[in-house]
């Protein structure tokens, strides 16, 4: 559950990735959590399950999703998916997908957050963002092993250009979620620092007890509708 929504223009965004700030990728140990805890956690189960869950998950909601492409092919002119190039693992760039939720023409106004009526979403559009059923095409990201059902959240390059080479360097270990303490502790009112803090914290304390509760809590989230524009 992703709530940065800035204007869905890539190129804006690979521009921004290539002028990052430059850190040793060796420093990173893909997929570990804090030292003490992965053994006890059983943190490396993670992976197997995110592959399985995502597996059936797309299986059961494949009518959810040609419903929602033939809705958003049918009401407004443009892709059926959203694309955005953000940084997983190690800050590795990967596309996003997410189903569209604004007309094809937004991004002629330049990338920019979105707001509560922005006139740039479309009908369908602030359904899905509402209940979140945008997000559901993040079930191939996982799948293919770019995402994990719970992580850190998957940002845009040029957004952690004043984010420290050290907290950089700790939540690229593991792979970015579709949801995560940041997004069930208060979504899109936290400011960055503060999602930055939730990030870290989640890297040094994962667990899989962790994961469940955050699935139970996403879970009311979505169904509150709940921190959504």
């Amino acid at each position: 559950m992703d709530d940065l929504n800035l204007s869905q223009k890539s190129s804006h965004v690979q521009n921004s990735i290539q002028g990052r700030p430059h850190f040793d990728p060796h420093l990173i140990k893909a997929e570990q959590c804090s030292p003490d805890g992965i053994e006890k956690s059983g943190y490396l189960l993670k992976r197997p399950i995110d592959f399985i869950l995502s597996g059936l998950a797309l299986v059961v909601l494949s009518p959810v999703f040609l419903t929602m492409a033939l809705i958003i092919k049918l009401t407004s002119p443009g892709s059926v998916f959203f694309r955005q190039e953000r940084l997983g693992v190690g800050e590795k760039p990967f596309m996003i997908l997410k189903f569209r939720s604004m007309r094809s023409d937004s991004e002629s106004t330049g990338p920019q957050y979105t707001t509560t009526n922005d006139s740039r979403i479309t009908g369908i559009g602030k359904f899905i963002r509402k209940t979140s059923l945008d997000e559901v095409p993040q079930l191939i990201n996982i799948f293919r092993g770019e995402m994990s059902l719970i992580g850190p959240r998957p940002y845009i390059g040029f957004e952690l250009a004043d984010v420290s080479q050290e907290s950089r360097q700790k939540r690229a270990r593991i792979r970015p979620g579709v949801s995560g303490l940041s997004q069930v502790s208060g979504r899109s009112r936290l400011s960055q620092s503060k999602v930055i803090e939730f990030d870290l914290e989640y890297v040094e304390t994962c667990s899989l007890m962790l994961d469940l509760r955050i699935v139970l809590k996403t879970i009311q989230k979505v169904i509150s509708c709940d921190g959504t524009n």
